[in-house]
Protein backbone atom coordinates (compact mmCIF):
# COMPACT_ATOMS: atom_id res chain seq x y z
CA UNK A 1 0.00 0.00 0.00
CA UNK A 2 1.41 3.36 -0.75
CA UNK A 3 1.39 6.00 1.73
CA UNK A 4 -0.18 8.90 0.71
CA UNK A 5 1.72 12.45 1.91
CA UNK A 6 -0.51 14.97 2.76
CA UNK A 7 1.68 18.38 2.16
CA UNK A 8 0.40 21.23 4.82
CA UNK A 9 -0.29 24.94 3.16
CA UNK A 10 1.90 27.42 3.05
CA UNK A 11 0.57 30.52 4.16
CA UNK A 12 1.55 34.45 3.55
CA UNK A 13 0.58 36.72 6.58
CA UNK A 14 1.14 40.62 5.65
CA UNK A 15 -0.04 43.75 6.47
CA UNK A 16 -1.04 45.57 3.27
CA UNK A 17 -2.74 48.92 2.45
CA UNK A 18 -5.85 49.47 0.27
CA UNK A 19 -4.01 50.38 -2.69
CA UNK A 20 -1.63 47.18 -2.17
CA UNK A 21 1.51 48.49 -0.64
CA UNK A 22 3.43 46.53 2.21
CA UNK A 23 5.62 49.45 3.02
CA UNK A 24 5.84 53.16 2.32
CA UNK A 25 7.99 55.05 0.73
CA UNK A 26 11.65 54.04 2.83
CA UNK A 27 10.40 51.39 3.92
CA UNK A 28 7.40 53.28 6.37
CA UNK A 29 4.72 51.06 8.54
CA UNK A 30 3.58 54.19 10.52
CA UNK A 31 0.61 53.22 8.99
CA UNK A 32 -0.16 49.80 10.40
CA UNK A 33 -2.87 49.53 13.25
CA UNK A 34 -1.64 47.82 15.69
CA UNK A 35 -4.65 46.49 18.41
CA UNK A 36 -6.14 43.79 20.73
CA UNK A 37 -8.14 42.89 17.89
CA UNK A 38 -4.80 42.25 15.69
CA UNK A 39 -2.88 40.71 18.38
CA UNK A 40 -5.66 38.22 18.96
CA UNK A 41 -5.78 37.68 15.28
CA UNK A 42 -1.94 37.28 15.01
CA UNK A 43 -2.21 34.66 17.78
CA UNK A 44 -4.87 32.57 16.69
CA UNK A 45 -3.16 32.72 13.42
CA UNK A 46 -0.05 30.37 14.83
CA UNK A 47 -2.37 27.81 15.50
CA UNK A 48 -1.68 26.82 12.10
CA UNK A 49 1.50 26.70 11.26
CA UNK A 50 4.82 24.84 12.75
CA UNK A 51 7.28 26.29 10.87
CA UNK A 52 7.82 29.61 10.39
CA UNK A 53 9.30 30.86 7.21
CA UNK A 54 11.39 34.49 6.98
CA UNK A 55 14.04 36.18 4.89
CA UNK A 56 17.25 36.99 6.62
CA UNK A 57 15.87 41.09 7.27
CA UNK A 58 12.68 39.83 8.56
CA UNK A 59 14.37 37.27 10.84
CA UNK A 60 16.41 39.50 12.13
CA UNK A 61 13.64 41.93 13.44
CA UNK A 62 11.43 38.63 14.79
CA UNK A 63 14.12 37.52 16.86
CA UNK A 64 12.86 40.80 18.79
CA UNK A 65 10.23 38.20 20.16
CA UNK A 66 12.59 35.38 21.47
CA UNK A 67 13.25 37.26 25.04
CA UNK A 68 9.80 38.38 25.05
CA UNK A 69 8.59 34.61 26.01
CA UNK A 70 10.06 34.96 29.31
CA UNK A 71 10.03 38.69 29.65
CA UNK A 72 7.00 39.19 32.83
CA UNK A 73 6.74 43.06 31.48
CA UNK A 74 5.96 42.01 28.05
CA UNK A 75 2.54 41.95 27.31
CA UNK A 76 0.37 38.53 27.14
CA UNK A 77 0.45 38.25 23.43
CA UNK A 78 3.74 39.32 23.03
CA UNK A 79 4.35 36.47 25.37
CA UNK A 80 2.23 34.19 23.23
CA UNK A 81 4.21 35.00 20.14
CA UNK A 82 7.39 34.56 21.57
CA UNK A 83 6.73 31.10 23.25
CA UNK A 84 5.20 30.13 19.92
CA UNK A 85 8.11 31.29 17.89
CA UNK A 86 10.69 29.95 20.02
CA UNK A 87 8.69 26.61 19.55
CA UNK A 88 8.55 26.40 15.99
CA UNK A 89 10.97 25.35 13.63
CA UNK A 90 12.11 28.44 11.40
CA UNK A 91 13.17 28.59 8.26
CA UNK A 92 15.51 31.82 6.83
CA UNK A 93 16.33 32.13 3.39
CA UNK A 94 19.83 34.26 3.20
CA UNK A 95 22.84 34.22 1.56
CA UNK A 96 24.74 36.58 3.58
CA UNK A 97 23.53 34.97 7.34
CA UNK A 98 26.38 32.68 8.48
CA UNK A 99 24.71 31.58 11.84
CA UNK A 100 21.52 31.56 13.26
CA UNK A 101 21.06 32.36 17.16
CA UNK A 102 17.81 31.93 17.21
CA UNK A 103 17.48 27.93 18.11
CA UNK A 104 15.31 25.60 15.65
CA UNK A 105 16.30 27.70 12.69
CA UNK A 106 17.55 26.44 9.69
CA UNK A 107 19.29 28.40 6.99
CA UNK A 108 18.88 27.73 3.33
CA UNK A 109 21.01 30.00 0.73
CA UNK A 110 18.39 29.70 -2.39
CA UNK A 111 14.62 28.99 -2.84
CA UNK A 112 14.64 25.48 -4.61
CA UNK A 113 10.95 24.63 -5.08
CA UNK A 114 11.27 20.76 -4.13
CA UNK A 115 13.15 22.25 -0.87
CA UNK A 116 9.90 23.73 -0.14
CA UNK A 117 7.92 20.95 -1.24
CA UNK A 118 9.38 18.89 1.63
CA UNK A 119 9.31 21.62 4.25
CA UNK A 120 5.36 21.56 3.51
CA UNK A 121 5.29 17.72 3.61
CA UNK A 122 6.97 17.58 6.70
CA UNK A 123 4.97 19.98 8.39
CA UNK A 124 1.84 18.89 10.63
CA UNK A 125 0.31 22.51 10.53
CA UNK A 126 1.26 24.32 8.19
CA UNK A 127 4.37 26.89 6.73
CA UNK A 128 3.78 30.54 7.79
CA UNK A 129 5.85 32.95 5.48
CA UNK A 130 5.63 36.97 7.39
CA UNK A 131 6.94 39.92 5.86
CA UNK A 132 10.07 39.03 3.75
CA UNK A 133 8.36 40.14 0.37
CA UNK A 134 10.82 39.72 -1.92
CA UNK A 135 10.61 35.77 -0.70
CA UNK A 136 6.82 35.99 -1.15
CA UNK A 137 7.40 37.57 -4.80
CA UNK A 138 9.91 34.60 -5.82
CA UNK A 139 7.40 31.83 -4.38
CA UNK A 140 4.38 33.49 -5.67
CA UNK A 141 6.20 33.45 -9.34
CA UNK A 142 7.13 29.94 -8.59
CA UNK A 143 3.53 28.97 -7.50
CA UNK A 144 4.14 27.72 -4.21
CA UNK A 145 2.31 29.94 -2.04
CA UNK A 146 -1.19 28.15 -1.24
CA UNK A 147 -3.02 31.36 1.00
CA UNK A 148 -2.34 34.50 1.17
CA UNK A 149 -3.67 36.47 4.27
CA UNK A 150 -4.25 40.01 3.77
CA UNK A 151 -4.79 41.77 6.81
CA UNK A 152 -5.68 45.78 4.62
CA UNK A 153 -5.68 48.80 6.67
CA UNK A 154 -7.80 51.86 5.92
CA UNK A 155 -5.04 53.80 4.28
CA UNK A 156 -3.92 54.84 0.39
CA UNK A 157 -0.27 55.68 0.02
CA UNK A 158 -0.16 56.34 -3.71
CA UNK A 159 3.33 54.84 -3.95
CA UNK A 160 5.50 52.60 -1.56
CA UNK A 161 6.89 49.27 -2.19
CA UNK A 162 4.11 46.91 -3.54
CA UNK A 163 2.65 43.88 -2.54
CA UNK A 164 2.95 41.70 -6.31
CA UNK A 165 5.23 42.73 -8.80
CA UNK A 166 3.30 40.89 -11.52
CA UNK A 167 -0.33 39.81 -12.20
CA UNK A 168 -1.35 37.18 -9.96
CA UNK A 169 -5.01 35.96 -10.07
CA UNK A 170 -6.56 34.75 -6.62
CA UNK A 171 -10.27 33.32 -5.33
CA UNK A 172 -11.49 35.10 -2.20
CA UNK A 173 -12.05 32.15 0.29
CA UNK A 174 -12.77 34.28 3.44
CA UNK A 175 -12.82 38.08 5.21
CA UNK A 176 -13.13 39.06 8.71
CA UNK A 177 -13.65 42.51 9.64
CA UNK A 178 -11.76 43.60 12.74
CA UNK A 179 -13.12 46.52 15.18
CA UNK A 180 -9.96 48.62 14.10
CA UNK A 181 -11.17 48.47 10.66
CA UNK A 182 -8.51 46.36 9.44
CA UNK A 183 -9.99 43.73 6.99
CA UNK A 184 -8.50 40.64 6.91
CA UNK A 185 -8.85 38.91 3.33
CA UNK A 186 -8.23 35.48 2.59
CA UNK A 187 -7.26 34.57 -1.09
CA UNK A 188 -5.56 31.16 -2.59
CA UNK A 189 -4.38 31.16 -6.50
CA UNK A 190 -7.02 31.38 -8.93
CA UNK A 191 -7.59 27.27 -10.39
CA UNK A 192 -6.89 27.81 -14.29
CA UNK A 193 -9.73 26.14 -15.93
Amino acid sequence: MVKTVIMANLHVILATTLDGYIAGEGGSLDWIIMGDDRGKYMVEALDHADTLMLGRKSYQSFMGFRPLADDPNASPVERTIGQRFNAMRKVVYSESLETAEWEGTEIYRDIVPAEVERLKAQSEKGVRLDGSISIVQQLTRMGLIDEYQLMVHPVALARGRPLFDERVDLELTNSERLSSGVVVLTYRPARSN
